[in-house]
C-alpha cells in the first residue's frame, strides 16, 4: 500500500498521459491545415479579382471552436475517476473554503500538478455554492448579450438581402426545403428524439425581420453553435443561409449554386409552359399526353 508524498504523486501522474492525445493531434492538424488553406484561397481570390485600393483582404479563418472542442475531448478521455475519489476522501471533513488550499498544497508543482487540479476544479466538492451561482448568473449575462447582437447582426443581413430582387423568395424557398429535409430524416439526428421543430414561417417583408427571428427561437435548445451547419433548428438554418451569403459577398446566384450543391434547396425550374418559338405565334400549348395520343380521323 503506498501513502503520504509518493501517493500523491502517483495519483496527479496517473493523469498523464491523456489517453486520447493521438487522435487530439491529428484533428489539431486537420483543423489548423483547412483553416490555413482557407486563407490561401480567399488571400488569391483578393488578390486576382479585388480592387487593391478600395478592397481590404478577407480576414483569415479561425478556427477556435475546433481548436477549444478538440482540447475539451482530450480532456475528457483522462482518467480522473480514482483521482477525484482520492481527493474526494482526503478532504472530506474539511470545509470548502479549505479544501482548495490543502490539495494545491500536497499536489506536486509544475505541469502535473496543474493539471490535475484542472480537473479537480471543476467537481462541486471543491467548488463554493455561491461561486457556482454567480457562474451561471454571470454566464447567462453572456448569452443574453450574445443573442441580442447576433440577433442585431442577422437583422442586418436580412435586409441587406431583400434589398436583391429574388432576396425574400429565395430565402422562404430555403426554409421549405429544410423543413421537408428534416422531415425526411430519421429521428436519431433529432436535437429531441422524436421532437422535430416546428416549421418556421415565411419572412414577409422588411417589416417583418424582429417577429421572424423571434419566431425561430434564437435561445431554443438546439439553436447553439455546436448546431451550426447540421439543420437541427429553424435558427441554425437560418444562420447557415446567412452563413454562405456572407462568405460568397451576398450574390445570390453563387448562393444558389452553393446551397443547390449542398442538398438543401430545390434547383429553380424552367417555367412551365415553355414560351412560343417565333414563328409559331398560332401554335397552343397542350399536355404530352394530347400530344402522344392518336386522334381517329
Amino acid at each position: 500500500m503506498i501513502h503520504s508524498d509518493e501517493k500523491v504523486l502517483q495519483m496527479a501522474r496517473s493523469l498523464l498521459p491523456s489517453k486520447n492525445r493521438e487522435a487530439a493531434r491529428k484533428e489539431r492538424a486537420v483543423a489548423n491545415r483547412t483553416a490555413r488553406r482557407e486563407a490561401r484561397r480567399e488571400l488569391e481570390t483578393w488578390l486576382r479579382y479585388g480592387d487593391m485600393e478600395a478592397d481590404a483582404p478577407p480576414n483569415a479563418p479561425w478556427r477556435k471552436g475546433e481548436i477549444e472542442l478538440m482540447v475539451y475531448g482530450r480532456r475528457a478521455a483522462d482518467k480522473v475517476a480514482p483521482f477525484i475519489r482520492w481527493a474526494t476522501a482526503r478532504t472530506r471533513d474539511m470545509p470548502h473554503q479549505a479544501r482548495e488550499g490543502y490539495v494545491r498544497g500536497i499536489l506536486p508543482p509544475g505541469v502535473i500538478g496543474r493539471h490535475a487540479w484542472s480537473h479537480l476544479r471543476q467537481e462541486n466538492a471543491f467548488t463554493d455554492p455561491n461561486e457556482i451561482e454567480a457562474s451561471r448568473e454571470h454566464w447567462r449575462y453572456q448569452r443574453l448579450r450574445v443573442l441580442k447582437r447576433e440577433r442585431r447582426e442577422m437583422a442586418d443581413a436580412l435586409r441587406e438581402l431583400l434589398l436583391q430582387p429574388e432576396g425574400l423568395d429565395t430565402l422562404n424557398l430555403f426554409l421549405r426545403d429544410c423543413t421537408a429535409l428534416w422531415a425526411s430524416r430519421p429521428s436519431r439526428l433529432a436535437w429531441i428524439r422524436g421532437m422535430p421543430p416546428p416549421p418556421p414561417r415565411p419572412l414577409y417583408g422588411p417589416h417583418d425581420l424582429y417577429p421572424f427571428l423571434d419566431s425561430i427561437k434564437l435561445e431554443a435548445r438546439g439553436a447553439s453553435f455546436l448546431s451550426w451547419g447540421r439543420l437541427e433548428s429553424p435558427a441554425s438554418w437560418v444562420r447557415l443561409f446567412l452563413q454562405r451569403l456572407k462568405e460568397h459577398r451576398g450574390r445570390l446566384p453563387a448562393l444558389r449554386a452553393t446551397l443547390e450543391a449542398e442538398g438543401v434547396l430545390t434547383p429553380l425550374r424552367p417555367p412551365w409552359p415553355p414560351p412560343q418559338r417565333a414563328g409559331a405565334a398560332g401554335a397552343t400549348w397542350a399536355p404530352f399526353s394530347s400530344l402522344t395520343t392518336r386522334v381517329a380521323p
